[in-house]
């Protein structure tokens, strides 16, 4: 692989803040379309109307009380590694949780973040490719911080409903960035073992049986990995092992 960035100018977290916008990852997609934006600009807003996360499901969540964010890469990375974006994204998210929290944490495939079994962040992760190469990103982040009532379909949590107490959005957004720049140098500097290991080593539900959606019908399946190019390797009651991706198999419960 080969990434043609000049790290000194990787990141000057320069950033626009919106009181109330449709979504960050949309006014993000439309401002790097408009004028060019270095590595590292980012967006955040105090709430989203139409805020989405993974298969285009409503984010939930309350003005002022939850960090919304998102951040512009300009990568040139091949499409077959796009899926290394969802581990920097999701490690970075739960390297800043771990500062704020006992709790453990696990991230549920492909890109949620869970504490005790319900999710407290969600990943959207959005790519301009030309010619099989991913030329920008943007990465939108939600991370519940002081929300403590949810709708009931929802099952989630916050940092305030896990340590009973007030968080600094701004903290939680400075923590975020610092680890999302770790974590991209990681990928700049092809170490990219370090986050399809440490990705396996957070994987939620790992080694455990788990009820699925696969091919329209539920069906319950070991976790055993997810691999580097985002496939999901399950092992089914009569010992045969498979690898499904985002679009053929969804993780229930």
């Amino acid at each position: 692989m080969q990434y043609y960035i000049d790290v000194n100018k990787f990141f000057l977290n320069k950033k626009l803040h919106f009181d109330s916008l449709n979504s960050t990852n949309e006014t993000l997609n439309q401002l790097s379309k408009k004028i060019e934006l270095q590595n590292g600009f980012y967006i955040t807003a105090d709430y989203q109307k139409s805020g989405k996360c993974q298969n285009n499901e409503k984010w939930d969540s309350n003005p002022k009380e939850n960090l919304l964010i998102s951040i512009f890469l300009n990568l040139d990375l091949n499409i077959e590694n796009s899926f290394m974006l969802n581990q920097l994204a999701s490690l970075a998210v739960l390297d800043t949780l771990e500062q704020f929290l006992e709790q453990k944490i696990e991230i549920k495939w492909p890109n949620d973040v869970y504490v005790e079994d319900k999710k407290i962040s969600g990943i959207l992760i959005n790519n301009i490719v030309k010619g099989g190469i991913i030329n920008s990103t943007v990465i939108g982040i939600g991370i519940n911080v002081n929300q403590i009532n949810f709708n009931k379909k929802y099952i989630a949590t916050s940092l305030k409903l896990l340590n009973k107490k007030d968080f600094e959005l701004n903290e939680i957004e400075k923590v975020l960035m610092k680890n999302i720049k770790k974590q991209s140098m990681i990928l700049f500097d092809e170490k990219v073992s370090i986050l399809s290991s440490r990705y396996n080593n957070h994987l939620y539900r790992k080694n455990l049986d788990c009820l699925f959606i696969l091919y329209k019908k539920r069906i319950y399946a070991k976790v055993i990995e997810v691999n580097q190019n985002g496939k999901i390797k399950l092992m089914f009651g009569d010992g045969e092992v498979n690898e499904f991706s985002q679009g053929e198999v969804k993780l229930l419960r």
